[in-house]
């Protein structure tokens, strides 16, 4: 009787082991200390975002230095055939009117300026261009479980205006291991911070881009985790057993 209930003790034993291999199952892009990662150093030039596909470019050019702009304004009525927003079709090209198709894939949005002004010229007195990213935004994942999309309000944000944003760092976080991963010339790269201390302010001085993605190091707890996941598995196991301690009690 008693290795019967031995038996049935393991196995439920054994299912509960069977939960920790769950213990943080929700890391995303987590970094292991002593990884052959490589981290990158990075620079403070902060080069503005460059075009990718699918991304949204507001456009307007008008003629005249922008004179109609100006005029749309003060009567009320700004719309123009001419300030649209565009998507970056998979070749990498906005279809604009006039101009026709035009490519600005990898250019920043001060290029695409540029180079409108050039075409414009030939077929525009004295071009007025303007050229945004709509869509520009980053992927912030500040501690364990907590993710978000952080739109990208103007060119000039910070690591740490983004983190704020946020809603800043959660709970476990090491503010010491702030990895922000992003794609250079076809190269993926990652750069570390810490900004566990106001002698390391240098991430204040990085501005994001475009995509970026920006990841929070955070401690496991593994002894909680594990406790927090095999915990309804011991629940069942109490119950199983005690429910076959009651079965056996009046069993002849």
């Amino acid at each position: 009787m008693h290795s019967w209930k031995t038996l049935v003790f393991l196995s439920f034993l054994a299912l509960a082991l069977g939960a920790c291999k769950t213990i943080n199952s929700n890391r995303v892009l987590y970094y292991e200390e002593g990884t052959t990662l490589k981290v990158d150093s990075i620079g403070l030039s902060n080069r503005s975002s460059t075009i990718v596909k699918g991304d949204v470019l507001s456009i307007e050019f008008y003629p005249n230095k922008g004179e109609q702009k100006i005029i749309g304004k003060e009567t009320g009525n700004s719309a123009s055939p001419t300030n649209q927003n565009y998507i970056v079709d998979e070749n990498g090209e906005v279809n604009l009117p006039i101009i026709g198709k035009l490519s600005v894939l990898g250019k920043t949005a001060e290029e695409v300026k540029s180079t409108l002004e050039e075409v414009l010229i030939k077929v525009l007195n004295d071009p007025y261009v303007q050229v945004r990213i709509e869509n520009e935004r980053v992927i912030l994942f500040s501690g364990k479980g907590e993710g978000k999309v952080i739109p990208i309000p103007h060119q000039n944000i910070s690591l740490l205006e983004v983190i704020a944003l946020g809603g800043g760092l959660k709970e476990n976080a090491k503010s010491q291991e702030v990895h922000l991963i992003r794609k250079d010339n076809q190269t993926t790269k990652t750069y570390r911070f810490d900004i566990s201390s106001i002698q390391n302010i240098r991430a204040s001085e990085v501005y994001v881009r475009n995509h970026d993605i920006i990841v929070v190091n955070y401690y496991p707890r593994k002894v909680q985790s594990a406790l927090k996941e095999i915990n309804p598995w011991l629940n069942l196991s109490t119950a199983g057993l005690a429910l076959i301690s009651i079965v056996l009690r009046f069993t002849p």
